[in-house]
């Protein structure tokens, strides 16, 4: 129990690292009024996720370093298997964006509040967003939400103790990005963190959920 409370303690200030990270990405556009350059823009960017990433791996490697089942996790060649499975999940993903669409245009639910500030940051710090969005999000979003809450979790050998990890790591990356007061938009949210969950606990490495995760904040951009 102790060991839980700890790395969840730990997954819980690396959220905040990351939250703080973004903020100061945005500072070179923001304090300028938009006229920094993009040169001053992805230099900051640069420093300040790549303090963030590399901090992230380094804890990721400590949770996964004190796993019984350590060696099983981590970077790993892709197979066919795995290439299959990963398709299966970004059409999944595909689904999920249709079925969010709909609920929008049929007006059964509003635009998400973390989409309309996204939105909105997007008009007044373009590169910057899109750097977080589409590069630094994704892989510190993964690094947390899968790398450190999954294994905040013991016995990850276990199919039952990842699913129960998977589906706490779901509902978590829900709250993050919608609230239970807009509960169809945290269901979409949950369901997405579910497809990279599910990633994570079949391939075991990863960049795979890192690269679905890239590819759904892309279109979502586009």
């Amino acid at each position: 129990m102790l060991k839980l409370l700890g790395r969840a303690l730990l997954t819980m200030l690396a959220f905040v690292a990351y939250s703080f990270a973004q903020s100061l990405a945005l500072v070179p556009t923001l304090m300028t009024k938009g006229q920094a350059s993009a040169l001053e823009v992805a230099g900051v960017f640069i420093v300040v996720f790549g303090a963030l990433l590399w901090g992230l791996w380094r804890l990721y490697q400590r949770f996964l370093a004190k796993e019984p089942a350590g060696k099983t996790w981590g970077l790993k060649r892709l197979d066919r298997q795995t290439l299959g499975f990963t398709v299966l999940m970004a059409a999944l993903l595909i689904l999920i964006q249709i079925g969010g669409g709909y609920l929008q245009l049929r007006h059964i639910t509003a635009e998400p509040a973390n989409q309309s500030a996204l939105l909105q940051l997007m008009q007044q710090a373009p590169l910057a967003m899109v750097l977080i969005a589409c590069v630094g999000g994704p892989a510190a979003e993964e690094l947390i939400f899968r790398g450190l809450l999954m294994h905040c979790f013991p016995h990850q050998d276990q199919t039952r103790w990842r699913a129960l990890s998977g589906l706490v790591s779901a509902i978590i990356f829900g709250l993050a990005h919608s609230g239970f007061s807009d509960p169809l938009n945290w269901l979409i949210y949950a369901g997405l963190g579910a497809v990279f969950a599910a990633t994570y606990a079949h391939t075991k490495d990863i960049r795979y959920s890192m690269v679905l995760h890239f590819l759904n904040n892309l279109a979502a951009l586009l």
